[in-house]
């Protein structure tokens, strides 16, 4: 039975990019300070019941931990929208939902995506908060650990 069993991990890690340029007024912002609480993420199937008995489903779900440090020193003064990007992944849709401790928004995103994370002033050299991040991707694609490259990117006015 495959309800429980633990999947392949899922290693969890952010791009460590200095103030690439993406497009016009588009950058990656550096988290090479970002702290995750646990290196892998472990998976396991996910369970879906049904009405009438219990069907399995064919996602693997994991969780973890992160302490986000965003260096926004190069826009020091100036007002941004910050946002978490996941890029298209050889397994899949991923889909990734967070919550934060409130200096950072909550939100979810798939792969292929970007989602708003902060929008306003940038008062601090860095943004700092813990995000508590959940992923699903369709277990039969996953063979082996993979890693996700997840990275911020500002726009900047």
């Amino acid at each position: 039975m495959r309800g429980h069993a633990t999947h392949p991990l899922l290693a969890l890690a952010g791009a460590l990019v200095l103030a690439t340029p993406c497009a016009a007024n588009t950058y990656v912002v550096d988290d090479t300070s970002t702290i995750p609480y646990e290196s892998n993420l472990v998976t396991r199937w996910k369970d879906n019941a049904t009405t009438g008995g219990r069907q399995m489903s064919n996602d693997i779900e994991g969780a973890a931990t992160v302490t986000l440090r965003l260096n926004v020193q190069p826009w020091l003064n100036r007002n941004g929208r910050i946002y978490l990007a996941l890029p298209q992944q050889p397994i899949g849709v991923v889909n990734v939902e967070w919550s934060t401790q409130g200096r950072l928004l909550p939100g979810k995103l798939q792969s292929g995506e970007r989602t708003l994370v902060y929008a306003g002033p940038i008062r601090t050299s860095v943004l700092e908060d813990t995000f508590n991040v959940h992923v699903v991707a369709d277990g039969r694609r996953v063979n082996a650990a993979q890693r996700l490259n997840f990275h911020f990117e500002i726009d900047v006015d």
